[in-house]
């Protein structure tokens, strides 16, 4: 039952979804490349595959990042680089901190289940997409689901150095959306929807694939009458 710290940096500048990517590259220039865990490739560029310690998002409209565990002691580098303009997309801009929180989460695996929204989840890619489009209706589609959600929940407990040893339940109770959207210039399914687990996770954090970049952040429930 680990506790880790959570530190979130909110800024002024106002960025869409789709630049997300471009924000984070705008980081990664400031720190430098040498500091691996704001961009998770190793020194031949091939990626790092452990959960990120370090995720840009958007924070209402504004770009964000939150940094988990080591992150916490590694953004000091942003914050002492972080001096003129920045590019992202086709602007140039400061960023300029609205709001910095700090808090320590005790993860755990309860009795009780917990509540939660998540949002541009990316569960289907490669042979999942596949697996999924090929099963017959919709109770075994979400049962396909449920099971690759424990599957990030664990992957992100490992990447936490949490080895969660009781059994880990997930239930999705509504689907408020899915889209298709565009990563690395190919099409994948997104989804918002809202889940409940055993699992105490804090909101803000990212499950699951491209989570470095705002994809999956879990957000406190908005319950809507659009329940399976």
């Amino acid at each position: 039952m680990p506790q880790i710290r959570i530190v979130k940096v909110v800024f002024d500048t106002i960025i869409q979804d789709f630049e997300i990517p471009s924000f984070r590259g705008a980081v990664i220039e400031i720190v430098g490349r040498s500091h691996v865990i704001f961009h998770n490739h190793l020194s031949d560029d091939k990626l790092h595959y452990k959960y990120p310690a370090i995720q840009y998002k958007r924070e209402g409209n504004h770009a964000s990042i939150l940094c988990i565990k080591e992150g916490v002691e590694e953004i000091h580098h942003f914050f002492i680089n972080n001096i003129g303009l920045v590019r992202i997309g086709n602007k140039h801009t400061a960023l300029m901190v609205k709001n910095v929180s700090i808090q320590t989460c005790n993860f755990h695996v309860s009795d009780e289940f917990f509540t939660y929204q998540i949002k541009r989840w990316l569960p289907l890619h490669g042979e999942n997409y596949e697996k999924y489009s090929g099963l017959d209706g919709l109770v075994d589609q979400i049962a396909f689901l449920e099971r690759v959600m424990v599957g990030n929940i664990l992957s992100m407990a490992k990447g936490l150095e949490w080895f969660i040893e009781e059994a880990v339940s997930v239930k999705i109770t509504s689907i408020n959306n899915s889209n298709w959207t565009y990563l690395k210039k190919k099409k994948v399914l997104s989804f918002d929807l809202i889940f409940k687990t055993n699992v105490f996770l804090p909101y803000g954090i990212g499950l699951g694939k491209s989570s470095s970049i705002g994809f999956g952040t879990i957000e406190k429930a908005t319950i809507k009458k659009l329940a399976i």
